[in-house]
């Protein structure tokens, strides 16, 4: 099975902030539309003012979710 990492992108000095609500709105969605998911979580990485929200789905789930989510990018994962 194919599986994807998308990621959402937050700058500035209340980008940990927004990122943490984003993540309680993203798991909302995915209730909502029964999506299952594998992982999901937030990220600080080194830059200063940069932090993420990144959603792993399997591959047959991003269309819908990109359409309706918008990600900034992603990537393929191998779990």
């Amino acid at each position: 099975m194919e599986y994807v990492k998308m990621i959402w992108d937050f700058m500035g000095e209340d980008g940990h902030s927004t990122a943490n609500h984003f993540e309680i709105h993203l798991k909302e969605f995915l209730s909502r539309d029964q999506i299952p998911f594998k992982e999901i979580g937030t990220e600080t990485p080194i830059e200063k003012g940069h932090s993420l929200v990144y959603l792993i789905v399997e591959m047959g789930y991003v269309d819908q979710l990109r359409a309706a989510l918008k990600p900034h990018r992603g990537q393929k994962v191998s779990l």
